[in-house]
């Protein structure tokens, strides 16, 4: 019986040693069998103190209790110390000198025959510093929503009465009740009509932005591709009144319609030739080019502009997000108009990427759009 006991000894001291954790076995009494090296060593064990087999537990529970930083830990660990149950479980502990301890308790057992129980103890002190700083901009993320959320409700609160003014009385003037207009005048105020339609549709929207919501179905029908970047292209020139980077457009007449909501795909292309101009200086030139293929259309945005860098080609669609060039410039926006404009081809099954010119300053935008909707 000697024997077998110092062979079994043996082999927990080796199976012991062999873990990758600091560990400590107790007997079903819970006295103490063995502790690894790795256990001595994390616990900065006294060096002398007596842990041969049979040991009481308590003087392990003790030295630890007088390692931990928190009153109401040392409580639970001498409660929990009491006894051990059949169920495993795990516990942190925060330490004066700074580090977090985790401790897996778990029975040793073989069937109904309980044999002992195992601690399992390992430094997460990092992980627990990891962990906490998640948390911390998780916090900081929900923070950020809340505040976004409430910003699209005010601004929502504060465009409509203005937007429905300016709708309103467009309608009066284009109502031939009123009056006759010129040509050119129709013009003018259709222009005013669409944009303010624009700007409330973009406003309606922002709540749902900001909180990430579903997008509107779009209301499907035959789009003329040269007609679209012709108004698009047209209202920004009038816009401009003859000042600002030269603005060229090429599109052939012949070219398959699509099935799209025109008035969202006319505000995407307001967005993306908006956003072109913006970054463009005033000598430079921004080009609209629509293709026709077999089965989709490419509209193709270019600009003499500051470029995208690299890392942000695919972030500057996000909502709020604006690449470091654009912030350090000055250049105005609220990083909306991109998404928005994202979001609008997505509805319609397409794409947009960006990438910058290889031979001079400025991006291209293209958006690829399908001739159905999927």
């Amino acid at each position: 019986m000697h024997e077998a006991s110092q062979e079994q000894l043996s082999l927990a001291a080796a199976l012991l040693d062999a873990l990758p954790q600091a560990a400590l076995l107790l007997d079903r009494e819970l006295r103490v069998i063995r502790v690894n090296h790795r256990f001595a060593a994390l616990l900065r064990l006294p060096a002398g103190i007596d842990l041969s087999p049979g040991t009481p537990r308590d003087r392990v529970v003790g030295h630890l209790a007088g390692l931990l930083d928190r009153p109401e830990e040392r409580r639970r660990l001498l409660e929990e110390s009491e006894t051990h149950g059949p169920v495993t479980r795990t516990t942190d502990y925060h330490l004066r000198d700074g580090r977090t301890l985790r401790r897996r308790r778990s029975p040793v057992a073989d069937g109904n025959r309980l044999h002992g129980h195992l601690w399992l103890v390992e430094d997460v002190t990092r992980q627990s510093e990891a962990e906490e700083n998640l948390y911390e901009q998780v916090r900081k993320l929900a923070a950020l929503a809340d505040e976004r959320a409430a910003f699209a409700g005010r601004a929502l609160h504060e465009l409509r009465t203005p937007l429905a003014t300016v709708l309103s009385f467009a309608e009066l003037l284009l109502d031939p009740l009123g009056g006759p207009l010129s040509q050119e005048q129709t013009a003018y105020v259709g222009a005013i009509r669409r944009g303010a339609q624009r700007m409330r549709s973009v406003a309606e929207q922002l709540p749902r932005t900001a909180s990430g919501g579903p997008a509107p179905e779009p209301r499907l029908g035959p789009v003329l591709v040269h007609e679209l970047i012709e108004r698009v292209v047209l209202e920004a020139l009038q816009r401009a009144e003859g000042g600002g980077p030269y603005i060229a457009a090429e599109c052939p007449v012949t070219g398959p319609p699509l099935l799209a909501d025109g008035g969202l795909l006319t505000g995407a292309l307001e967005e993306l030739l908006g956003n072109a101009l913006r970054f463009t200086p005033d000598e430079g030139r921004v080009e609209v080019v629509g293709r026709p293929a077999a089965d989709h259309w490419t509209i193709e945005i270019s600009d003499d502009g500051i470029g995208v860098p690299l890392e942000y080609h695919e972030e500057i669609f996000t909502p709020f997000v604006r690449a470091p060039n654009a912030r350090r410039g000055g250049y105005p926006g609220t990083g909306l108009g991109l998404a928005g404009a994202l979001d609008t081809v997505r509805l319609h099954g397409g794409t947009i990427t960006v990438r910058n010119h290889e031979d001079r300053p400025g991006a291209v935008f293209t958006v690829r759009l399908p001739l159905s909707r999927p």
